[in-house]
């Protein structure tokens, strides 16, 4: 292998390039949370907190590291937003289905979770795989991502599968939830 090009950029473009970067995850992030809100109704804003969620749970383990926020690290977090959404989109999708076969708001949800969990798991499972992959044999910005990638991934399980669940078994077993709004 021989190397092309190789950049060294000082600190103001650095960090024009950072500001640059939570500038476009902030627009990104807001026309897919406008979008869930919209395709998906009351499911979508679920979904739409549990994204807001996992950024939160992703940001608080990584201050918890001491980690600094670089341009590949917002990388991952883009990259880990997107899983999420995926996660959530299945998972509607799903209880959607069954809704549509005349299950009744809890079935549809168990069904749902239950269908959509073996695609969720093996889509994390393997960008997991591949994150400490990148971490094994890469260098500090690689690395950098890695780490955020494979935090990020743990925190969308967490919150898709486990968070959004649990609200539908609450609003359910309180009585509260007699239609699902998809």
């Amino acid at each position: 292998m021989e190397i092309v090009e190789e950049r060294t950029v000082g600190p103001s473009l650095g960090s024009d390039s950072i500001r640059q970067g939570v500038i476009s995850f902030i627009i990104g992030g807001s026309f897919v949370i406008l979008f869930m809100a919209v395709y998906y109704k009351g499911a979508g804003l679920l979904a739409d907190v549990a994204v807001i969620f996992n950024v939160i749970y992703l940001l608080a383990i990584l201050a918890g590291f001491h980690a600094v926020l670089t341009l590949p690290g917002i990388a991952g977090i883009v990259l880990t937003v997107g899983m999420a959404v995926d996660a959530n989109v299945l998972i509607n999708e799903r209880i959607r289905e069954e809704l549509r076969t005349g299950k009744s708001p809890r079935a549809s949800v168990e069904a749902g979770y239950e269908r959509a969990l073996p695609a969720i798991l093996d889509s994390n499972i393997t960008t997991v795989l591949s994150g400490l992959i990148l971490f094994q044999f890469g260098t500090g910005p690689i690395k950098g991502f890695a780490v955020t990638l494979c935090v990020g991934i743990l925190t969308t399980v967490l919150t898709a599968v486990y968070l959004t669940r649990i609200y539908y078994d609450y609003r359910i077993d309180a009585r509260r939830l007699t239609r699902v709004s998809i």
